[in-house]
């Protein structure tokens, strides 16, 4: 299962502090057991700033784990970030068992739908993956890596569809 949270983060002057904070916080998911791995992205040419985060989580069951619930998961650690926020969305997505690869010189282009029917015009096919779980805010999102200078190509074929991401962290495994 993939665990996307995705936020528009609207303060400039908090932004480096919450930066800070999420760094550390990536370090506490990954150590509960039933996290696999973590990502962080950046919006390509958006503002406000826009971000996502990617992690593998075994189950649902690990919201309910008293790992999870003792290092202050759900956003209760972020909370003097919260408004400071515009948007902050958590889904839960089945249809993957680990967070795409995403180097550097790459980016990833997510795509919220109600369906997962929808064509879209690349090389790979995206991954659709289903939202089973959190807030919920789409039925369906569609995700796919792709070199950073298809970007140009990709957002003149989507219009304003979706969002592109370049990576802002590595992707991380527990220690």
């Amino acid at each position: 299962m993939i665990y996307m949270v995705d936020h528009v983060f609207a303060n400039p002057q908090t932004e480096s502090a919450w930066h800070e904070w999420y760094t550390g916080y990536l370090q506490k998911l990954l150590s509960v057991p039933g996290f696999g791995s973590a990502q962080r992205f950046k919006a390509i040419d958006e503002t406000p700033h826009r971000f996502l985060a990617m992690y593998a989580v075994g189950s649902a069951a690990v919201y309910d784990s008293p790992g999870y619930k003792n290092m202050g998961g759900g956003g209760s650690q972020s909370a003097r970030f919260h408004g400071d926020y515009k948007l902050w969305t958590r889904n839960l997505f089945e249809g993957a068992d680990d967070v795409p690869l995403v180097n550097e010189g790459q980016c990833v282009y997510a795509l919220d739908s109600d369906s997962a029917d929808r064509q879209l015009p690349f090389t790979p096919a995206p991954l659709w993956l289903k939202s089973v779980g959190l807030h919920q805010t789409t039925k369906y999102r569609a995700i796919v890596v792709l070199d950073a200078s298809a970007v140009a190509e990709a957002k003149s074929a989507v219009g304003d569809a979706g969002h592109f991401y370049a990576a802002f962290t590595p992707r991380l495994r527990p220690k």
